[in-house]
Parts: C-alpha cells; structure tokens; sequence
C-alpha cells in the first residue's frame, strides 16, 4: 500500500510520503511520469491530501540538484538532475527510485526540504555533498534513507569496488571481502559515510529491501521501467 512514511522523526512542518507498487489493494502505482496513469495520481494526491501532483525530474544517475523556488513546470522537468530542494511551503521534492536509494533530507527547524536520487554513480559523483552546497543548511540537518536493494543482494564485480574507492577511500566497509572477483556493496553504508564526513549524523533509514519485498519495483528483479516515489514538501 502506499503509505505516509512514520519512521522518520522531523518537525511537524515536514511532511513525507514513500509510495510502493500499489496504491490501492487492488490496484498498482507507478510513479514514472512517461507511465503514470492520471486518475490514479490524483486520487493519491486527495488520498495523502497532497499540495499539487508531485512532479517528477529526467533522472540521469548524476549530480546535479535544482532548486523549486515556485512549483514545478514543464521546462524545469525538462531539466537532467537526480536531487531537488526547496525553501518554500506547499511545494513538494520528489524523486523516483527502483533499487537505487531514496534520501530525503531537512533540518531541525524544518526550513528546506530535499529528495536525492542515489544509485552508486550518483554517490560517486559526490551527489549529497553537491545538494548539501547548493541547499547551505544553517541548521543541523536531519537525513532519511528509504528502500533500496540491500547488500545481500547487491553483487558488483571488484573492478567496481577498486573504482568506487578511488573516490571515497574511506568506504571499504560499505563492501564484503572480495570473492572470485565479486562483492556485495552496501548502498546505506555508502550515503551514511558521505553524509557523516559532512557532520550530518541524525540519519534514520528504512531498511526493506526492494528485490526481496513485493511491494517494491526492483530494476535488478527484471529490468522493469516502473518506479516507487519517495517526497517531501512543507506544510503550506
């Protein structure tokens, strides 16, 4: 079911919501705009008494972040980014995900919002630091990692372990030892390193798996095109 997200402790200016695969017992959500069926976000919209439909960004596993500074519109969609924020109440950060791992962040005075879309290239490309300098916090911020594949069933080759750490160095504990040329990598353990190297340490995180619990869309499954959302926005 799709569901309000109760595990992380924020102010209650900020609202969260983590979609699964269904909105509906009877009925699937798929949060991919080139997919999404209207009726059913708009009854997700009444249901969850969202501020607007969330939009949704060209996700491209990079590192650049936009900012809303009103709601979304054509043009900024049309823009390539895997993070947004936003100062501004009623207007909600959204991105999607199907085994990549969801953040969202804000701080303890609930003064921003933002939701950053990390597959591995993303926490290469040092994605959270780079939406952590466009957004300034001036306030200790509190961080939210969604579902994702877990490490168990993550395999990467070692050539992806030796690249990755050439970038981040102090990750090897995000990576089980090395075993005829394979690893499993640790998507939690790879965001928790940035955001804690950055003094970010109030991060809670939602630990399903999203190859392993149905009710989750998993790319690694069986390549599908369909996507779980994961947003924020502050009470208007």
């Amino acid at each position: 079911m799709t569901h309000l997200i109760t595990q992380w402790q924020r102010p209650e200016s900020v609202l969260a919501l983590q979609t699964t695969r269904y909105l509906d017992d009877d009925q699937q959500l798929d949060m991919h705009p080139a997919h999404s069926n209207q009726s059913q976000l708009d009854y997700m919209c009444r249901k969850f008494n969202l501020p607007h439909t969330p939009a949704l960004l060209s996700q491209v596993h990079g590192n650049h972040i936009i900012e809303y500074a009103t709601q979304p519109n054509d043009e900024q969609l049309s823009v390539q980014a895997d993070a947004c924020f936003t100062r501004k109440p009623g207007i909600i950060c959204a991105i999607m995900t199907a085994d990549c791992l969801p953040i969202l962040l804000t701080d303890v005075k609930g003064s921003f919002v933002a939701a950053i879309h990390c597959g591995w290239r993303s926490l290469f490309s040092n994605i959270i630091q780079t939406s952590c300098d466009a957004i300034q916090p001036a306030h200790e911020v509190i961080a939210w990692l969604g579902p994702c594949i877990q490490q168990a069933q993550y395999e990467v080759s070692e050539e992806f372990v030796s690249h990755y750490l050439t970038q981040h160095p102090n990750s090897e504990h995000a990576f089980t030892t090395i075993n005829h040329n394979k690893s499993h990598a640790n998507l939690y353990h790879m965001a928790t390193v940035q955001l804690q190297q950055m003094g970010i340490n109030n991060i809670q995180t939602d630990q399903r798996c999203t190859l392993l619990d149905d009710d989750f869309y998993s790319w690694r499954q069986n390549q599908t095109k369909q996507r779980m959302a994961s947003m924020a926005w502050i009470k208007i």
